[in-house]
């Protein structure tokens, strides 16, 4: 895939297998400060930051930004990557969702703030057509990470059928916590800092509501999952009657809303989102047949994209040297009808024109040449030769 000599499309990638919450943030603090003014697309997710830019420096040199863990991408691998993501392989659950929203949500937001970079644009374009076909080909509900908290729950405490799981948090993923663990066959109770929201949520799906900070009556449930913007702040008491019990927390929220001193109480009981990451992808469910054919989707979609890329810089070379001919052309006739201003409006036509035929004529076996480049060799010698 070629970009120009100028050039090249780059991802910075920090994801929660590697690079804990914390850096995270503050590499996407980073990237938002340090890419500005190169329109970047910048996407934040529970367990991803990324950051997508075409640059003209030695992508070597945006390295520097990249937190402990985190990869650098470029060009075609950077391209691969993003259609990999919007289809759901690179996710904890493949084919999930989330991820496809969140993506579609960040380039919708990218474009209403300021300019998104034409290669960007269209790379993502063809991703989330991809996402969108993908999951069209799914059977049976779509998985979450919430999915996988229970699951993790489930395996540390035993089946949760008949048992009670406390969700606290009446967003999107408290509502999916809350759906999993109920088809789980668990008695779900919803909490939230505000306690219609909760009550609402329980109303919906046929669940119980809980105070947000419950006290001892926590001992109560087998486990609890937590998905909330900002922090869980519990009483002593509360903590101490988490600390004491046999209770497993899942804890969805990013940055973690358990406090450090009580996840640390918790221990291998504590489960946090990072940890889930580092968990085995869940594809199994979906079968080597669709895998199969998701890999072949990501494929075929990055040749898409790498031919019209190819396609763009070929267009873009052809202009670059039809503009310098003619710049060439309109100089010398400039120069021309001053040697000789006594030349009539009609004699300057017929030069005019047989300038213009005669510039067409040598131009026609370069253009053809730029047109069938399926190297870019040509394109390459085309700008070194012509100064393009």
């Amino acid at each position: 895939m070629m970009l120009g000599e100028r050039q090249v499309l780059v991802a910075l990638i920090a994801h929660a297998r590697g690079v804990p919450a914390a850096e995270r943030e503050r590499f996407g603090t980073s990237c938002r400060t340090r890419l500005a003014g190169q329109n970047p697309l910048i996407l934040e997710t529970c367990h991803r930051v990324e950051a997508y830019v075409v640059t003209d420096e030695d992508p070597a040199r945006l390295r520097g930004s990249l937190p402990d863990g985190g990869r650098l991408l470029v060009g075609e691998a950077a391209a691969r990557h993003a259609v990999s993501m919007a289809v759901g392989l690179d996710s904890v659950v493949v084919g999930e969702d989330q991820v496809l929203h969140q993506l579609r949500e960040s380039v919708g937001a990218t474009r209403r703030n300021r300019d998104l970079d034409p290669i960007i644009e269209r790379l993502f374009a063809f991703a989330l057509h991809a996402g969108r076909r993908a999951r069209s080909w799914r059977q049976g509900p779509a998985l979450s990470l919430a999915d996988v908290a229970v699951a993790a729950i489930e395996r540390r405490t035993g089946p949760l059928r008949g048992r009670s799981l406390l969700v606290v948090g009446a967003g999107e993923m408290g509502r999916l916590a809350a759906l999993a663990a109920t088809a789980a066959g668990a008695a779900v109770s919803i909490a939230s800092r505000t306690a219609e929201r909760a009550r609402v949520l329980a109303m919906e799906i046929g669940a119980g509501s809980a105070p947000f900070d419950p006290g001892t009556e926590i001992v109560d449930v087998a486990g609890i999952v937590v998905a909330l913007h900002g922090p869980w702040p519990v009483r002593r008491e509360t903590a101490e009657a988490l600390a004491a019990s046999p209770i497993v927390l899942g804890d969805l929220s990013v940055p973690s809303a358990v406090s450090g001193a009580l996840a640390d109480r918790l221990g291998a009981r504590f489960v946090s989102a990072d940890a889930l990451a580092q968990t085995e992808a869940e594809g199994t469910a979906l079968g080597n047949g669709l895998m199969t054919r998701l890999h072949a989707l990501v494929e075929s979609t990055t040749a898409e994209f790498c031919d019209w890329l190819d396609g763009r810089e070929r267009r873009a070379a052809v202009q670059a040297l039809a503009d310098r001919v003619e710049r060439e052309r309109q100089a010398e006739l400039a120069d021309l009808w001053r040697r000789l201003p006594q030349l009539d409006p009609e004699a300057r036509d017929v030069i005019d024109g047989m300038s213009r035929h005669l510039a067409a004529r040598l131009l026609r076996e370069p253009i053809e040449r730029l047109g069938h480049d399926p190297d870019g060799r040509h394109e390459r010698a085309a700008r070194d030769l012509f100064g393009l």
